[in-house]
């Protein structure tokens, strides 16, 4: 276990002390409260503090004006407590708001049983609104001008990590034809595909966000899910057992696996095998990855395999043993 302070432990470290010391000279009578809501507002970009934030403001005010009346008829009280909650809910759900529905409800019991004898019961529930509203800007401002998180870096890092893998695998499967598990790259793929949604949502003042790079990653995003749906198929076709399902106790799979064997010919299942392996290695051109040349084909004799494999490793002009590709940027215009 690697023990490691990240950048966002800091920024609600800084947000709190910031947020602590306006609410003293501000004389707040309940800094808790702000602090609460800026820690919940700090996320890991700057479009999440500010969802984060906004979800929070839309409960904060429903559960305060839900808190400020019912604890002006009686504060303390067991049976409007419950019934608040019940009216809190159903207007959140009303208004589609969601995820405000948690914050709503505890900011209604707060002012429903914290409400001190004499205290006006509105005046409260404003104080818990403005206290809320402090709390999630500094969370913002914090965010956005301390060491602002660079999402494009954690792009490109993900990007390189799924071509990595993705070639990895590839040649794998088609060396040994079927017997390697992808399932992980799948994994990575989401990643990507989150990271990317990450920085197109981000918010942007400035105008400095790369929109070619996003468009440049959700292409090759295009390319790695071919890839990998054709390797599942190589998969699906050649192993019993794909997935691991079978050692779950199911025999649904084998059940399935003896019916297509028994509607497939060898040669058909030598076809459609060719067919994954022809896509595999044409997306990996277009990625500009190295294409594998020691290709198994587990459906069909040895000396009928020897053809294909040994026209594999000609290069595009003919001469034999040229048979890889250096690493190149991936380009929209090798896509036809």
């Amino acid at each position: 276990m690697r023990f490691s302070i990240g950048m966002r432990n800091i920024k609600t470290a800084v947000a709190v002390l910031l947020c602590v010391l306006i609410s003293f000279a501000l004389k707040l009578e309940y800094p808790f409260y702000a602090a609460i809501a800026t820690v919940i507002a700090m996320e890991s970009s700057i479009t999440s503090s500010y969802t984060a934030g906004k979800n929070r403001t839309m409960g904060t005010l429903v559960g305060a004006a839900f808190g400020g009346l019912f604890a002006f008829i009686e504060p303390h009280n067991a049976y409007l407590s419950a019934l608040g909650i019940i009216c809190v809910i159903a207007v959140c759900n009303l208004l589609k708001w969601n995820k405000s529905v948690s914050i709503a409800c505890i900011v209604f019991l707060a002012i429903m049983l914290n409400l001190r004898v004499g205290e006006p019961a509105f005046a409260y529930a404003l104080h818990r609104v403005l206290d809320t509203l402090l709390g999630i800007g500094v969370a913002v401002l914090v965010n956005y001008f301390l060491i602002p998180p660079k999402h494009d870096r954690n792009l490109e890092r993900s990007r390189l990590a799924v071509r990595r893998h993705l070639s990895t695998l590839a040649h794998q499967l088609l060396r040994q034809g079927g017997g390697v598990h992808i399932s992980p790259l799948k994994k990575d793929l989401a990643e990507l595909q989150k990271f990317c949604d990450t920085y197109k949502e981000e918010f942007d003042l400035v105008q400095n966000k790369n929109h070619n790079l996003v468009s440049r990653i959700e292409q090759e995003l295009d390319v790695y899910r071919n890839t990998y749906s054709h390797m599942r198929m190589i998969r699906l076709l050649t192993d019993d057992d794909p997935e691991g399902v079978a050692s779950l106790g199911t025999s649904l799979l084998q059940t399935s696996n003896q019916k297509a064997d028994s509607a497939l010919s060898a040669e058909s299942q030598a076809v459609i095998y060719r067919y994954h392996v022809a896509c595999i290695l044409g997306e990996l051109q277009t990625l500009g990855l190295v294409v594998p040349t020691d290709i198994a084909y587990p459906f069909e004799a040895p000396s009928a395999a020897e053809a294909p494999a040994a026209a594999a490793a000609e290069s595009p002009s003919g001469l034999p043993g040229d048979n890889t590709q250096p690493e190149r940027p991936y380009s929209a215009a090798g896509r036809s």
